[in-house]
This record gives C-alpha cells, sequence and structure tokens, in this order.
C-alpha cells in the first residue's frame, strides 16, 4: 500500500507529492526561505533541481506531445549553441548559468504540464490553499517589520522587497491565483466563505502596494468576467450577486476609513495614481523606462539570438548599484529575455502566454482553466514590471494541462442547452 498525503481535500500519493514539493512549490521563494533562508543555497538547489528537470524530460522525450517535442528540441539546439560557446571562449561547460536560467521556462513550463497529465492529477485547489497557507506563515515569521511607510529593512534579499512591504511584488504577484480561484468559487456557490477568502486576498494584495500586482490583478479580473461569461452564462446570477456585495462593502468601506483617517485614502490615491503616469519622474516605472530604452540600443545590434555570455560579463550602462558578475538584474521581462536570448528567446519563451491568449476566445472551457488563464495572460503586463519567477512558468504549465482537458459540460450559444461531456 503507497503511502499518501492528505491536504485541502485533495488525496496524492507521497512520491508525487514531494515530488510537485520540490520540483514546483520549493520554486516558490517564500517557500524555500522558510526552510533554509540562505539565498545563496536556494540558488544553488534550483539550479541543481533544473538541470534535473531538464534530463528528466530529455528521458521523456518519446511521451511528449509533437508540439513538446518541437519545444524541446529548438531549446536543445540552443543548449549545443551556447555550451560550444562557452567551451571555447570560457573554457567551461556553462560559464554563466543565468543565461541557462533566463530560457529554462520553456523546459519547465512543458515539465509540469507533462507530469500533471501523467498524474491525471487536479492540483489547482490545492495550488490557491498553499499559497493562502505560505504566506500567513512567512507573515508570521519575517513580517514584523511591515509597515505603509515604505521605509528600508534589513531584509533584501531572496522574496524579500527590500522595504517594509516586506514581501516582493513576484511573490505577492502568485497570491492572484487564490484571489481568481476563491472569487470564481463565490460567484458559483454564492457561500459566505469563499467571499471572505477572496476578500482576504484582495486584502492582501492591497496592503503590499506593489502596484505592478495592482495592474496585473485588475487585468485579470477583467479577462476572467470576459473569458466565465463566454463560457457559462448562467454565472451572470452569480457575478450580479458579486458585484452587489462588493460595492456595499465598497462604499462601506470608505466612509468608515474617511471618518477614522481620511489620509489613508489619499495615500492609496497616490500610489494608484502612478499605475497612469508610469514615467512620472523619481518612480520606478521611469526607472523601468529609462532602463529598457538603454538596453534596447544593445539589442538591436544582436536582435536574433541576443547577446549570451558576452552580454553577461558587459558592465551595466545604467547603474552600478549591483555587484559585478552578477549580471544585469533587469526590471522588465522582455529586455532581459530580447538581451540574452534574442528574438528566437522571445517567441520561444512567450508562445505558450500567446497561446494562451488565444485559447481565452474559447467557449468550451473547464472551470480550472477559466481561473487559470486571466492569470497567465496578466503574465504580460506583469512582464513590462518584473522578470516573471520561475514559479510563474509552472503554473503555465497547469494551466496548458488544463487547456487540453475537455469541460465536464458546455453551454450551446444559440440554445443555452447543457451538452454534457461523453466519456
Amino acid at each position: 500500500m503507497r503511502a499518501s498525503v492528505k491536504l485541502f481535500n485533495y488525496k496524492i500519493y507521497l512520491k508525487e507529492f514531494l515530488t510537485i514539493f520540490f520540483c514546483y512549490f520549493f520554486f516558490e521563494q517564500c517557500v524555500s526561505w522558510i526552510f533554509t533562508q540562505n539565498a545563496q543555497l536556494n540558488n544553488v538547489t534550483v539550479k541543481a533541481i533544473s538541470i534535473g528537470i531538464y534530463a528528466y524530460v530529455l528521458t521523456e522525450i518519446k511521451a511528449l506531445k509533437t508540439g513538446e517535442k518541437v519545444f524541446v528540441g529548438i531549446f536543445t539546439v540552443l543548449m549545443v549553441k551556447l555550451i560550444s560557446e562557452s567551451l571555447l571562449q570560457y573554457r567551461s561547460v556553462f560559464a554563466h548559468f543565468q543565461i541557462f536560467y533566463v530560457i529554462f521556462p520553456v523546459i519547465y513550463t512543458i515539465f509540469i504540464k507533462h507530469l500533471l497529465r501523467k498524474w491525471n492529477a487536479n492540483l489547482l485547489e490545492f495550488v490557491a490553499g498553499f499559497y493562502l497557507i505560505i504566506y500567513f506563515v512567512f507573515m508570521a515569521l519575517f513580517g514584523h517589520e511591515f509597515s505603509f511607510s515604505l521605509r528600508e529593512t534589513s531584509y533584501n534579499t531572496g522574496p524579500f522587497s527590500g522595504d517594509s512591504r516586506i514581501i516582493h511584488a513576484q511573490s505577492i504577484y502568485m497570491i492572484t491565483i487564490p484571489f481568481l480561484w476563491y472569487l470564481n468559487k463565490f460567484i458559483t456557490t454564492k457561500k459566505g466563505n469563499d467571499f471572505f477568502l477572496f476578500l482576504l486576498c484582495f486584502v492582501i494584495i492591497l496592503i503590499h502596494q506593489h502596484r505592478s500586482v495592482w495592474s496585473s490583478a485588475i487585468f485579470a479580473v477583467l479577462i476572467y468576467f470576459m473569458v466565465l461569461i463566454r463560457n457559462n452564462k448562467r454565472s451572470i446570477g452569480g457575478v450580479t450577486a458579486f458585484f452587489a456585495i462588493t460595492a456595499s462593502l465598497l462604499v462601506l468601506a470608505l466612509t468608515v476609513l474617511s471618518s477614522i483617517d481620511p489620509s489613508i485614502l489619499g495615500y492609496f490615491s497616490d500610489r494608484f495614481s502612478e499605475i497612469l503616469n508610469p514615467a512620472k519622474e523619481g518612480s520606478t516605472g521611469g526607472f523601468r523606462l529609462e532602463q529598457a530604452a538603454i538596453y534596447m540600443a544593445y539589442i538591436v545590434e544582436k536582435p536574433i539570438f541576443g547577446w549570451g555570455f558576452e552580454g553577461f560579463e558587459l558592465d551595466n550602462p545604467y547603474v552600478d548599484w549591483w555587484e559585478s558578475g552578477t549580471g544585469h538584474h533587469f526590471h522588465h521581462g522582455y529586455i532581459e529575455i530580447l538581451f540574452y536570448h534574442g528574438i528566437v528567446g522571445l517567441i520561444l519563451k512567450y508562445s505558450f502566454l500567446v497561446y494562451i491568449l488565444y485559447k481565452a476566445f474559447s467557449r468550451k472551457l473547464n472551470k480550472e482553466s477559466i481561473i487559470l488563464v486571466p492569470f497567465c495572460i496578466s503574465g504580460f503586463l506583469f512582464s513590462f514590471n518584473y522578470t516573471l519567477p520561475l514559479v510563474f512558468w509552472g503554473h503555465v504549465g497547469m494551466c496548458l494541462y488544463y487547456l487540453e482537458k475537455l469541460p465536464l459540460y458546455y453551454y450551446v450559444e444559440e440554445s443555452d442547452e447543457l451538452i454534457l461531456k461523453e466519456d
């Protein structure tokens, strides 16, 4: 009898759970930090696991679908090219591992998709609950300096933001998954506890003040309602109830806050306004625009395959904040992939999101896809602010897995007739 683990009403065998934990959840920096509290150790561990995942995917090549094999094949050709350059120019098998890590999401996405398909897993509810628990555990352990002041703190590595928001935007962004999950649950079930958990996720996203997460979450919600209504017209009742309750709570909250401390509303209004004015002098949005403009001059010099190892060793043309030999610390996902791997890398890496965007217009999505498709599409927007973390691409792999599974039912537009899927 095989040992199993049961969490969030989901039963999974111990072997599979350990695989999912170390090859999926451990890639979330908040999770790895809880266990090690050592950024260098985490980086080395992730590198080792990444190499192992690539080796595993190569051994499973026959079990992959044709399109997946094409991606693995192109990726392998790029690796052979890079290894050859490294051996000839640097006398090393792979001179700078960061170059591999930037393009590795291509393999990682396929790996997670293949793994879930192999096990016929249904992990989304587990992932949603897991993120909420990890957030509270992390804040209980390391969040004692949290405040709205945005003052600098002693924590500035790993999952930390370096200020009193505590957690970096790349990790808070992942709260969008339970945010959408519990929103969808409330709309379909109208249960109060689901609305409470949705509201809890909303508060988490709000109080950490990452404007990149605010804009991405708003974008994801807009896409979610479009996808939901296209796929299930009978959800309109739940959507109406949601907006009625939300509007009432919003009026109540604004009334209470304006009575207690009106400056809070002005503070958040000012923070939100910078989303609409990213070029504001002294803002992080202005920093990103300037960084992108400077690096575009390099990108146009080598647009096809990028700068590779040579680019990694170039002196930072914009700032000297970071130590030499650590790369360029991009705050822009598109610029990073174009700089290191060119247009070929950009197409290879972001083609998964382009496909998901195309599937967003389908009328036959299952409920998991209705949640994950908006989240993944919001990655297009988040990439203008930060590089997407590796665990995001694991969620993309999960989305692609669910997109392959037909829904249990779908509605015919002309007759609104319920059509059951045949086994």
